[in-house]
């Protein structure tokens, strides 16, 4: 009899080792594929300034909470220009910004930042990507760029540098 219940405890020690090996590689299954950082991003273009003109283009941008996208930041023009949004910085999970330098026609990074970004200066001829998840829906008025414009001795802002944001 005594060895029957030790084979009937080897038994149970044995199915209940594989079932936390099954629940540990299905939680580890659950937590890769939760990584909303891990998406394969949606890429968003913006021109800082077309031309001369001091915009954005486009200047209405539209995301989705959940998904990783990629927001590229494009500087064709020969002044600096800065992407601000504090309402966009606060509604989001920023995974990275990359500055990429163009060589024989691609883009590499020069730079990884890490961390809570609120604002983004883009030098002429220059290319940034910001990453992030949006977290929170929202409709934002607050996109625009800061910089003081020399010739006119107004900010781009006043020259017509805005945009709106909804998050959705």
């Amino acid at each position: 009899m005594h060895s029957n219940a030790v084979k009937v405890s080897q038994i149970q020690l044995l199915l209940l080792s594989m079932l936390s090996i099954a629940l540990f590689w299905f939680s580890s299954v659950a937590v890769a594929e939760g990584d909303l950082t891990r998406q394969t991003p949606i890429e968003v273009e913006v021109q800082l300034g077309v031309g001369e003109a001091h915009r954005f283009s486009p200047s209405h941008l539209e995301f989705e909470t959940g998904k990783l996208y990629k927001l590229v930041l494009i500087n064709n023009s020969s002044a600096k220009h800065y992407f601000t949004s504090m309402g966009l910085a606060k509604r989001v999970f920023s995974r990275k910004v990359q500055v990429m330098k163009e060589v024989d026609g691609k883009f590499s990074r020069t730079a990884e930042i890490k961390g809570d970004i609120s604002e983004i200066e883009v030098f002429p001829g220059h290319r940034v990507e910001w990453w992030f998840v949006p977290v929170q829906t929202g409709e934002l008025t607050d996109l625009h760029c800061h910089v003081d414009d020399e010739a006119s001795g107004m900010t781009h802002e006043e020259l017509g540098m805005t945009g709106t944001i909804s998050i959705k």
